[in-house]
């Protein structure tokens, strides 16, 4: 259940990082398609990751690195950083997505900016937790797979950018160079 738990937070995380990666990006009034489709891009992104982490760490618990029952220990100590920090981004994006404009902004300002700033300190928190009082292996493992979550969102960004330069339509010619000018 604590891995099962672990990966629906590690799953909306990524969701949440589309969505933040792609903000911005898209000029339309009504952007719910886009925002869905970039959430749904994080989501495939943060699935993709979670499938490199399980092979990771199954061939750790099967050359004898680590064990199940430490690993569900330290996940255990991983939820309480995390469970925390999802239930105030869950109600910040409960009122992000409410009909007033002013509710949608307080929630904005007063949980999602904030932790979206406060994201890499949980994630690191719940790696720290889980190393501690675990193994060596373990707390390997934990700091690895932190390292990925973190990694998600900075590579959505870049993703991001080359996709939208490939579709974007310049607004002006590229600025001419004159390396050769004279005056």
């Amino acid at each position: 259940m604590i891995a099962v738990t672990l990966c629906i937070l590690a799953l909306a995380d990524a969701s949440f990082s589309g969505f933040r990666a792609h903000a911005g990006r898209d000029g339309r009034i009504d952007k719910r398609a886009a925002k869905a489709n970039a959430a749904a891009i994080g989501a495939a992104a943060g699935a993709g990751t979670l499938i490199a982490l399980g092979a990771l760490i199954l061939g750790s618990i099967g050359i004898g690195l680590t064990t199940y029952d430490g690993l569900v220990d330290a996940g255990g100590r991983m939820l309480l950083a995390y469970v925390i920090y999802a239930t105030v981004v869950a109600c910040g994006f409960a009122g992000y997505f409410s009909r007033w404009l002013e509710v949608r902004s307080l929630a904005t300002m007063l949980v999602l900016g904030p932790g979206t700033f406060a994201r890499p300190a949980v994630i690191l928190a719940g790696a720290v937790a889980a190393a501690t009082g675990g193994s060596a292996s373990v707390g390997l493992l934990a700091f690895i797979a932190a390292a990925a979550m973190l990694l998600i969102e900075p590579a959505l960004w870049l993703w991001f950018d080359r996709r939208q330069e490939s579709t974007m339509i310049p607004f002006a010619p590229a600025p001419r160079r004159f390396p050769h000018r004279r005056h």
